[in-house]
């Protein structure tokens, strides 16, 4: 091996050692600040705020379904004849299944249908309504 080669590779290493320190410099040097941005959280409605800014998600009142089921049982519980109310949301389509006395005559289970029907409908009409008595 030549002087001349020998001194190319020397060069060659200095020159690749230094520009991995400066890297490795300049790459550290930005962890250590601190950004000074103010942190801001997302809107608590599961979606990470994004029912905030997209109209077009299926539950379009900005509220969740879990909301919705609680005032349905809400309004469903007072209702005389109704033992029990189960709520299914298939985007804007809620389907109500309701379970009444037994000893109800069919023109009552109509009646309860219908008043159920007409109470929902009114207090959510973002929704398709459908309102079923179960045998």
């Amino acid at each position: 091996m030549n002087q001349r080669t020998g001194l190319r590779r020397k060069k060659r290493i200095w020159r690749v050692l230094w520009i991995g320190l400066l890297g490795s410099a300049a790459l550290l040097s930005g962890c250590g600040q601190d950004a000074g941005g103010k942190v801001e959280s997302y809107g608590n409605d599961g979606y990470l705020g994004y029912t905030n800014t997209n109209p077009n998600l299926l539950n379009r009142s900005g509220t969740l379904y879990h909301r919705d089921m609680d005032m349905i049982n809400q309004l469903l519980r007072p209702m005389s004849g109704v033992k029990t109310a189960e709520a299914g949301f298939n985007g804007d389509v809620l389907n109500v299944k309701l379970r009444v006395s037994d000893n109800a005559t069919d023109k009552e289970r109509d009646s309860i249908r219908a008043e159920a029907q007409a109470l929902l409908q009114a207090n959510f009409p973002r929704y398709d309504v459908h309102v079923k008595v179960a045998d």
